[in-house]
């Protein structure tokens, strides 16, 4: 997590000449690139690309180089999340556009017929202008030029370094912003070392560059959980690396150094402690708003015989298998469906084998999309959606899931369970009927689905309005205060 190249100030690629070589793309492009912005603005502002594309497709901003014989140029974008990328303050919700400026031969009579024919020869200051020209001005001065890694090999996939790459952060108003100071450029795109600011054509921005720098200071705003660089606190216990094998040592300091990287494993996994033995190392961490610490184990290799041959090869490949076989595996609910022990130290352990819930292959759970008319199906399958509508008409429901058979239509809905926020942290479940004929173990599913999707919403306790023995497997016990019905302790339950 290198720091961003500093802003001088000084326009080294000849920002009037770029500026002026910009204002003439836009002119002879002006309606692609109007299509164009239309798109990006409405990205900027609901996050999504809007169905179908056809417009800006049939209207590609691409055409002769002004610089270079025999060479096309083609401009188009990309976008991400960036909450997870740097420090930001906690309305932000921000946006990451990516500006491609790609060249090809002129022999291709376009972009799509030259494939992944692209030629690394647009220059420097054509490929700013062509930026500052589909971004137009005000979002150009907020541009950054994202500078390459030295003597970058690109053997492997080479259509992702033949061509320059921009960035520009919105807000969640889509508005133009600075990058933080502890910004993860590397992680923006392919071979990048770090990012060179624009240099602003207003004179409003270039004061307030001059004051403040081109970077968004995060002191004061980062998360009191990561550290200055962006990355995530840990505790490190256990053993010392430097008393484990080679093998072992080389690969916990990996495992380490790459679960500090926020949104690695997801944007909803925060690595709290690191627990280091000779055979092993245990990450600690929170899973999104649950209550409940997790645990997670990764073997360490004791001698290089256990890791001779690809894909687990090296330490890092080892670490990064099994970071990406967490992301896949928490993505698709291993906290829900993998072995969970409750450890001495009140961690609950995820480990593997996992098991599966009896009767969940005849069935599946899902949430019930939240819009004008939710549930309206159940309706028609008998089911009353009366109690989960009025929680969400006035706003107070947690949670809404339903239950269909497991086939490729998804039909027909056998049952529902909904909760509803009774204050903060404590969530009643008041809604939970299958239609007739439905067995048992769907009520079981859905009982099991809504405690840990409460649980992940933040619940620390669940008031349950059904009392069944199976329910106990859960952690639910009989009501204290009501002296009937249910009631789980979420930071006790199994």
């Amino acid at each position: 997590m290198s720091r961003p190249t500093e802003y001088d100030g000084t326009p080294s690629n000849g920002v009037p000449e770029i500026v002026a070589m910009a204002d003439h793309i836009a002119s002879m492009y002006a309606d692609e690139i109007a299509v164009n912005q239309d798109l990006l603005r409405h990205i900027a502002v609901d996050r999504t690309s809007p169905q179908p594309r056809r417009p800006v497709d049939d209207h590609p901003v691409e055409g002769p180089s002004l610089t270079v014989p025999g060479l096309r140029i083609h401009v188009r974008h990309s976008y991400q999340n960036a909450a997870d990328l740097g420090s930001f303050p906690a309305e932000a919700n921000p946006l990451l556009l990516r500006i491609h400026v790609q060249g090809f031969s002129d022999e291709y009579q376009d972009r799509k017929a030259a494939r992944s024919n692209l030629v690394d020869s647009v220059t420097d200051p054509e490929s700013e202008a062509w930026t500052r020209a589909l971004l137009g001005q005000r979002w150009a001065d907020y541009a950054y030029e994202l500078v390459r890694t030295p003597k970058q090999t690109n053997t492997a996939k080479p259509m992702l370094f033949a061509q320059r790459v921009y960035a520009l952060l919105l807000d969640a108003d889509g508005e133009p912003t600075l990058a933080p100071d502890n910004f993860a450029f590397q992680r923006v795109w392919n071979g990048i070392d770090s990012a060179r600011k624009f240099i602003p054509t207003s004179s409003a921005v270039a004061a307030h560059l001059v004051a403040v720098g081109p970077f968004l200071k995060t002191a004061d705003i980062r998360d009191p959980n990561t550290e200055a660089d962006g990355g995530w606190r840990l505790h490190t216990t256990g053993d010392d690396t430097e008393t484990l094998p080679t093998p072992a040592a080389a690969t916990a300091r990996s495992l380490i150094r790459r679960v500090r990287v926020r949104g690695r494993v997801s944007s909803r996994f925060r690595p709290t402690r690191v627990h280091v033995e000779l055979d092993q190392v245990r990450v600690y961490f929170r899973w999104a708003k649950n209550p409940n610490l997790f645990a997670m184990t990764l073997r360490l290799p004791q001698s290089g015989d256990e890791s001779s041959s690809p894909p687990l090869d090296t330490p890092d490949s080892i670490v990064a298998v099994c970071l990406s076989n967490w992301q896949e595996n928490l993505r698709t609910g291993l906290l829900v469906w993998g072995q969970r022990t409750r450890l001495d130290d009140g961690a609950v352990h995820i480990s593997w084998p996992i098991t599966e819930m009896t009767g969940s292959r005849q069935h599946r759970v899902a949430a019930v999309p939240r819009h004008d008319t939710s549930g309206s199906w159940l309706a028609r399958a008998g089911l009353n959606i009366g109690a989960a509508r009025e929680a969400l008409e006035s706003g107070v429901l947690a949670c809404w899931l339903q239950a269909h058979v497991d086939n490729r239509e998804a039909r027909p809905f056998v049952g529902h369970a909904a909760a509803r926020w009774i204050d903060d942290t404590t969530a009643r479940i008041d809604v939970l009927e299958v239609a007739s004929g439905t067995p048992q173990s769907v009520v079981t599913q859905l009982v099991h689905s809504i405690t840990h999707t409460l649980a992940n919403a933040g619940a620390r306790a669940i008031e349950l309005h059904f009392t069944d023995e199976s329910f106990a497997k859960f952690g639910y016990v009989p009501n204290p205060t009501s002296g009937h019905d249910m009631y789980l302790d979420v930071t006790t339950m199994p």
